[in-house]
């Protein structure tokens, strides 16, 4: 099992299933660039683990209100790809509100020191 949390602690990403430490990162960074397009509040805590069905993979995220589950059934090396659209999907199903920006030049000037 892998566990990583983001510099301000508000997320910790849970990886179990996978050896291949460069598939970890990948699938970490993935979901941590999802939440920061988002603008989520608050802190979030997501699993992902190999599914009872066999050639399944289970997301849970916990944040805030919200306690939802997801299932994806692709090959551990197409998790990367395929997260974005199933998380923010997930997310939006949810009514998470996002968070906006006050300033619009801030959030310019955020990415383009990253």
């Amino acid at each position: 099992m892998h566990s990583t949390g983001d510099v301000s602690n508000r997320f910790e990403i849970v990886v179990q299933g996978i050896d291949e430490p460069s598939l970890v990162t990948e699938i970490e960074q993935t979901i941590l660039a999802v939440f920061h397009e988002m603008s989520l509040p608050g802190s979030w805590r997501v699993t992902v683990k190999p599914s009872p069905v066999r050639g399944r993979w289970d997301f849970t995220v916990h944040g805030l209100d919200v306690r939802h589950s997801l299932s994806i059934a692709v090959p551990p090396n197409l998790l990367p790809a395929l997260i974005p659209s199933r998380l923010e999907e997930s997310l939006n199903v949810c009514g998470m509100p996002r968070v906006k920006p006050a300033r619009p030049e801030l959030s310019i000037l955020r990415r383009a020191s990253n």
